[in-house]
């Protein structure tokens, strides 16, 4: 796992990650009873991104993923525990802090742009650009944040009232979303979220066929209302360095690649978004948090993932049109092809089981190259 071809697909599987998340607190598992009206609650968190707040949450992940070499902070987030203070205004302000032992990392949300202030090499970079899909970070898995996006990635699906409960001394009213597609691994996502404010407090996702969740994030403190102002400004501290760099793209760290244009389906879904992240060739598949990304990868990137998926126990079958590797790391399921009629690697990831994933690498691998 010490190849560079290694990175980049696991730059791919993180930014899949993204897009449907995974957290939880280990409590016992909620059964449906509340009696707040839960597809009301769910517009409230859709629209709680006006609300102002400050808190601190703690993020545990209990996922099987390795240690990925130039992204160890992304498999921290969802393998441990990691503590988030975060200051929050609106969409174009805010903050948020992740201290551990390598030292602090505040990242800053201001009208200049993005800023990153790093304590231990006392230095303030300032990142240029929006990247079309970014790597996951510590922020966008304190619980409104992880919230939103789940619920918005799985519109489609219906909610239920849970319990209310009180976390970080506050009330909370319940919802849980049960996907409809079975074939997602995701077996349902619970939220709580504040009863005056309507933000999201903490979130479970528990993968399907589990009693626990495998990733959880709630608040520990929170306090409605807006930070003030100086907590929002990056301050450039006397005899501390300053610099400004591309801020990091999934799109950029794959634009090497390309490819013909995406399949119109695959495995019975249909393509929901082609060239998706900006890259030349990636096909978004499906609805929901069922959906998945299969893109082509260079040979080298393609030859190195399948060795290293083998070592680490995937299931490796020689069909005829070429060869499919396929490994599950709950609630995450990768699939590597090679096809030897297209001569090349292409690359599945989603929160989907295997068996999709190596049905839509079949079809895959037995087309040949096409032009645009």
């Amino acid at each position: 796992m010490r190849t560079r071809g290694l990175w980049r697909w696991a730059v791919v599987g993180a930014a899949a990650a993204l897009v449907v998340g995974v957290p939880a607190v280990v409590v016992a598992v909620t059964t449906p009873s509340g009696t707040v009206d839960a597809a009301a609650l769910r517009d409230r968190v859709a629209r709680s991104a006006d609300q102002a707040y400050q808190g601190v949450a703690v993020v545990r992940g209990t996922s099987a993923l390795p240690a990925l070499p130039k992204l160890e902070d992304v498999t921290a987030l969802l393998t441990g525990v990691t503590t988030v203070r975060s200051w929050y205004r609106s969409p174009e302000r805010w903050r948020f802090d992740v201290v551990s032992t390598a030292g602090e990392r505040d990242t800053y949300r201001a009208p200049g742009g993005e800023f990153v202030w790093d304590y231990g090499a006392n230095q303030l970079t300032q990142l240029i650009g929006t990247p079309a899909v970014r790597l996951p970070r510590a922020g966008d898995l304190v619980p409104p944040e992880l919230a939103r996006r789940l619920l918005a990635t799985a519109a489609g699906d219906v909610v239920t009232a849970l319990d209310a409960r009180e976390v970080a001394g506050r009330r909370a009213d319940g919802l849980r979303l049960v996907p409809a597609d079975p074939d997602t691994t995701i077996g349902r996502v619970d939220v709580w979220a504040d009863t005056e404010t309507g933000v999201p407090l903490q979130v479970e996702v528990t993968p399907r066929g589990a009693d626990r969740p495998i990733l959880t994030t709630a608040f520990d403190r929170f306090t409605p209302g807006a930070p003030d102002d100086g907590v929002l400004v990056p301050e450039l501290a006397l005899g501390a360095g300053f610099t400004a760099v591309d801020a990091p793209d999934v799109a950029g760290a794959l634009g090497f690649l390309g490819g013909d244009p995406p399949q119109a389906s695959l495995a019975g879904r249909p393509l929901r978004q082609a060239d998706g992240a900006g890259v030349r060739g990636v096909g978004v598949y499906g609805a929901g948090l069922a959906s998945f990304v299969a893109l082509p990868v260079p040979r080298e990137v393609g030859s190195a993932v399948a060795d290293a998926g083998t070592k680490a126990g995937a299931g490796d079958v020689t069909v005829p049109q070429g060869r499919i590797v396929s490994l599950a790391v709950p609630p995450l399921s990768v699939v590597i092809a090679r096809s030897t009629v297209a001569r090349r690697w292409y690359l599945l990831v989603g929160m989907v089981d295997t068996s999709v994933l190596r049905s839509a690498a079949t079809e895959l691998i037995a087309q040949p190259r096409r032009g645009r």
